[in-house]
């Protein structure tokens, strides 16, 4: 062995590289792997295969070692609550912390229709569609609300085609999507099934949708998120107390008002701009020769559409003139336990809301199912009397009440 070949052995131990000899890596028959099941189980000879000892890792290597970490990282993404890191695959364990945190909030619910009368005290038959259901997806409870009202001479039957046809899309796409990501999808899901709603309704259904027309507020509840898409002139307010401080001066009102969603209609500048901007003319009905009532939709030189909501399912003949049937689509936080009132335009319109305090207040907080049907029954009877005092009739109500309890 010469000189040079003894310097490159010496420094190969001090490095921990064994000598490589190809006579001691010596190749397993081939009979005696067919005659084991597996090569797992195939029995090594002792001194038959060496292995090189572990050496250090090169640059590159160390680089994937690295890409491969980021990667395991971006398997995995924060949810809204930070408290919670969901992975593409969540254990049991996992999935059980999700479903603790996300209760089911809703503790009482309910509803009440009341028709209308017209000038000669004729009833008018309530044409709302009413809804207010419970739905379970991955072990987790969700509350479906949908409020449909319908305008011209269609009635219930169109209003209830509409807002159940919305309501089993959105299910069907909840039950598709993973509850803690709710929020960062829900916008698109109530866009895209308000427009499919809208083109079956135009291209699909032998309803003649050139005046009528349905509006539409929906919601979905879980935990203690509300995702409200609001098409027309519905509303829905929640309705909490503050803290009491006996330093503060007292207040007139005895909860805190939270509008959850925009009204649709003439009295929204914005709303009122973009009929002008279409061509559209906001004015009066004129009745028995002068003008009176509320602000409506006109198309010019015609006396059509009439009517005060400036975004609605079908009424085609309002589209030409600026009327539309986009959502607006929120989200709100329910900050304490409280009420979540529901109504079509006929409660918000005249109803004085310190009525509502009162009567809220006096079944604060609901005990039973007693104490909220009791509630929305006062809430109703109030403002019949309101609607009916210059004795010109009152239009069809409906009204949805909800505790959530914190």
């Amino acid at each position: 062995m010469s000189a040079q070949q003894k310097k490159l052995l010496e420094l190969k131990q001090k490095q921990g590289v064994a000598t490589f000899h190809r006579s001691s890596h010596q190749l397993l028959p081939l009979n005696n792997l067919k005659s084991h099941k597996t090569i797992h189980e195939v029995e090594v000879i002792r001194g038959s295969l060496r292995t090189l000892p572990d050496i250090n890792s090169s640059p590159k290597i160390e680089a994937q070692s690295k890409w491969s970490k980021l990667q395991q990282i971006s398997q995995s993404y924060r949810s809204p609550n930070r408290n919670i890191v969901i992975t593409n695959k969540r254990t049991s364990i996992q999935r059980l912390s999700i479903t603790s945190q996300l209760k089911n909030l809703v503790k009482f619910t309910s509803s009440i229709q009341l028709d209308g009368l017209d000038p000669a005290k004729n009833m008018v038959k309530n044409s709302d569609s009413v809804v207010v259901n419970m739905q379970k997806s991955q072990n987790i409870d969700y509350l479906v609300v949908g409020l449909g009202d319908s305008h011209g001479n269609l009635g219930i039957h169109f209003s209830k085609i509409i807002t159940h046809r919305a309501l089993d899309q959105i299910i069907q796409v909840i039950n598709n999507t993973p509850i803690i990501g709710l929020s960062l999808s829900i916008h698109f899901s109530f866009q895209n099934v308000y427009q499919q709603v809208e083109q079956n309704l135009i291209e699909q259904t032998d309803f003649d949708v050139k005046n009528n027309g349905c509006s539409l507020l929906s919601m979905i509840i879980v935990n203690n998120s509300i995702y409200c898409a609001n098409l027309g002139d519905s509303k829905a307010a929640y309705f909490y107390k503050k803290d009491s401080d006996p330093n503060e001066i007292k207040e007139v009102r005895k909860f805190v008002q939270k509008n959850i969603n925009f009204v649709h209609d003439t009295n929204n500048s914005k709303e009122v701009q973009r009929i002008l901007k279409k061509g559209g003319k906001i004015d009066q009905a004129i009745y028995k020769g002068r003008k009176s009532g509320n602000l409506k939709v006109w198309a010019p030189k015609q006396n059509l559409p009439g009517v005060k909501l400036t975004r609605c399912f079908g009424n085609m003949n309002g589209k030409t003139v600026g009327i539309s049937a986009e959502p607006e689509i929120t989200e709100f936080k329910v900050p304490k336990s409280g009420y979540l009132l529901i109504g079509s335009t006929g409660l918000w319109e005249i109803m004085d809301v310190l009525i509502i305090d009162q009567i809220l207040d006096a079944h604060f907080p609901p005990t039973c199912q007693e104490d909220i049907d009791q509630a929305i029954k006062e809430i109703g009877e109030q403002t019949k009397k309101y609607w009916d005092q210059d004795g010109e009739g009152l239009i069809d109500i409906s009204l949805i009440l909800i505790y959530i309890q914190l």
